[in-house]
């Protein structure tokens, strides 16, 4: 494994992490209309902050995260293994967040709802999209001067 199959399983990760929790999102949403009788616009209005919190947060914040564990990846010594794809600390932090889903799914009514929780993950699903183009985009690799 090389650090080229490093960022780009991170960034796939990511990427398709991100796609799921939109699609969870809108599962949240239907069932938003379907069983709690959410309104559209309230609907609407959700997926529009939701949208706009998600590419703040993917372009300030996650960007800079994914950024970091890249430049941890480029300091890591030979051989690369599957595990290094993000730090020992990460996974913890990855498994927080599964849980922290899991109490918003099950306690959505004292939070406003599925148009809330929907919300929620939308917004962060998008923010992991965006981010997840970092591990994508190739640094220039420097030239080699020329001895004269």
């Amino acid at each position: 494994m090389n650090k080229n199959s490093l960022y780009t399983l991170a960034g796939s990760i990511w990427g398709l992490v991100g796609l799921l929790m939109i699609i969870r999102g809108a599962d949240m949403y239907q069932d938003a209309l379907n069983t709690q009788n959410a309104t559209q616009t309230a609907l609407m209005i959700s997926i529009a902050i939701s949208a706009i919190i998600g590419v703040a947060k993917g372009r300030f914040v996650l960007s800079k995260t994914a950024r970091r564990n890249k430049s941890r990846i480029d300091s890591i010594e030979e051989p690369l293994k599957v595990h290094h794809v993000y730090a020992k600390s990460f996974y913890f932090l990855i498994a927080g967040m599964i849980a922290l889903g899991i109490s918003l799914r099950t306690f959505n009514e004292y939070l406003g709802g599925y148009v809330v929780v929907g919300a929620i993950y939308c917004g962060i699903g998008l923010a992991l999209m965006i981010s997840s183009l970092v591990y994508w985009k190739r640094e220039p690799q420097p030239t080699a001067r020329e001895n004269s």
